[in-house]
């Protein structure tokens, strides 16, 4: 982001993202979060003991929900697209900001929000309200620096998470190639 002592470790990335130009004076996210996103994930252990279901009918059961799951993602991102109209590519990101780039331009603080995708499957989104506060170039097209202003701690956290999740594969994948 800035060549100031940083906070939060930052990592090159290409991730799909969408995201809406603020008007003045609006505070409010539209983005309240992903329904069934970042559900925790069932117990797979002693599950007859505690519930008192047959496995075969639990194992069903978990793959009826994880259907839902899936629908109700393509269902958000429908709803994302009509929101958050303009698509963008992140390219760098930590947990303080990151920097994407989109066919259009924008101006140095503007305040826009964004809705980042980690993963498609299983989704897994995160948004944000941010100020653009600097232009970049990357592969010789406008990239623009964005710090958080509004960032829910749970969505910060996921960000910190893939974050190192992808420095690690990083560094286990540069190991094997020595």
């Amino acid at each position: 982001m800035s060549d100031q002592k940083r906070t939060y470790s930052r990592i090159e990335t290409f991730l799909p993202a969408r995201l809406r130009l603020l008007a003045p004076g609006e505070d409010h996210s539209l983005y309240l979060g992903c329904h069934g996103c970042d559900l925790p994930q069932p117990q797979t252990q002693d599950r007859t003991k505690t519930t008192g279901v047959p496995e075969t009918l639990l194992d069903y059961l978990e793959t009826i929900n994880a259907k839902l799951d899936m629908l109700l993602s393509i269902a958000n991102q429908d709803h994302l697209q009509t929101d958050f109209p303009v698509v963008a590519s992140i390219v760098e990101i930590s947990g303080a900001g990151l920097i994407f780039t989109a066919d259009r331009d924008f101006q140095l603080d503007d305040r826009v929000e964004i809705v980042v995708f980690l993963s498609q499957v299983p989704l897994r989104l995160v948004g944000a309200i941010g100020r653009i506060h600097r232009r970049d170039q990357v592969d010789e097209k406008p990239a623009w620096v964005m710090d958080f202003t509004s960032i829910r701690e749970s969505d910060r956290e996921a960000v910190v998470r893939f974050v190192f999740q992808l420095q690690r594969e990083r560094i286990r994948e540069s190991k094997e190639w020595t």
